[in-house]
């Protein structure tokens, strides 16, 4: 089994963000990407009733220089404005070849 150290993004945002997020990530690189609903408690308290929906965590695993472009994109375009979160990690994947663009 052979490991490729790659990089892991968490975004968690609100579910009315989804689908222009999910583009940009592909526009940005990226061969793909996970999210799934979510929910939690922060320094804002607990989301609660929110109009569209419960807030989404999206991942995406991903050579470096995407990982960069999508932080630097998403912190941009919506941390000042919505309620949102992002980290990245570094992770060693099986197959991970599948993840990386020619080029990456």
């Amino acid at each position: 089994m052979q490991l490729k150290p790659l990089k892991l993004v968490t975004l968690i945002t609100e579910q009315v963000l989804r689908e222009q997020i999910a583009k940009k990530i592909i526009e940005l690189g990226a061969s793909g990407y996970t999210w799934s609903e979510v929910q939690g408690k922060g320094p804002r308290g607990t989301r609660r009733d929110a109009v569209e929906g419960n807030n989404i965590q999206i991942k995406v695993v991903c050579a470096a220089s995407v990982a960069d472009a999508i932080l630097n994109w998403f912190a941009h375009t919506y941390v000042d404005n919505y309620a949102c979160i992002a980290w990245v990690i570094e992770v060693a994947v099986v197959r991970g070849d599948r993840y990386v663009k020619p080029g990456q």
